[in-house]
């Protein structure tokens, strides 16, 4: 008896924005028998005979309202998922009058209005409000773990003022900057 070697792929999955999704996909690649080694929002890794049967694979998901991100867009997505690190990690040089919309457009030679649309159609998000987000972790972060102030974040981060900062962050939260300054100090000795 002859064993056929497993090799691990990935496959990057539109739709996906819960753990029932996970739950749905991890279920759908086990029933054919792939032994799933990682599965997130958005992304599976699993053992298949080489190669896998992606047709069935794309049925499966589609029959749950998902489908397979075709690689085009999967490199923008992951080029913009990097602008926005890059601009957003807190490190960034805003030059005056920073847009974040111009800056991608340029980098990634495309207009932002496919920028957006390439983004929000892979990710079930617009890239506004994964920007928000993003920022939001951001904020949590530094706050936590680090001893700058609010304003020190405000300017890292690109907002025109710590109060805009503030108001993003409660907004997105519930909850105020302050909260997480407090965390801090609880951690610290």
């Amino acid at each position: 008896m002859q064993h056929t070697p497993m090799q691990e792929y990935t496959i990057y999955i539109k739709g996906m924005v819960c753990q029932r999704c996970v739950s749905a996909v991890r279920e759908a690649l086990e029933q054919p028998g792939y032994g799933v080694t990682h599965l997130e929002l958005g992304a599976a890794a699993f053992l298949a005979p080489a190669p896998p049967d992606m047709d069935r694979i794309a049925e499966k998901l589609e029959a749950l309202g998902f489908s397979l991100l075709e690689d085009k867009q999967l490199q923008l997505v992951k080029s913009i998922r990097a602008l926005v690190e890059t601009v957003y990690s807190g490190d960034f040089d805003f030059p005056p009058q920073f847009r974040f919309s111009q800056w991608a457009a340029e980098k990634l030679q495309r207009p932002y209005d496919t920028i957006s649309e390439a983004f929000s159609a892979a990710e079930g998000i617009t890239l506004e409000k994964y920007i928000i987000g993003y920022r939001v972790e951001k904020i949590k972060e530094l706050l936590v773990y680090t001893p700058a102030t609010v304003a020190d974040i405000a300017f890292r981060l690109g907002f025109s003022s710590e109060a805009h900062l503030s108001r993003q962050f409660k907004a997105q939260t519930g909850l105020n900057p302050s909260h997480f300054i407090k965390i801090r100090k609880a951690r610290t000795p």
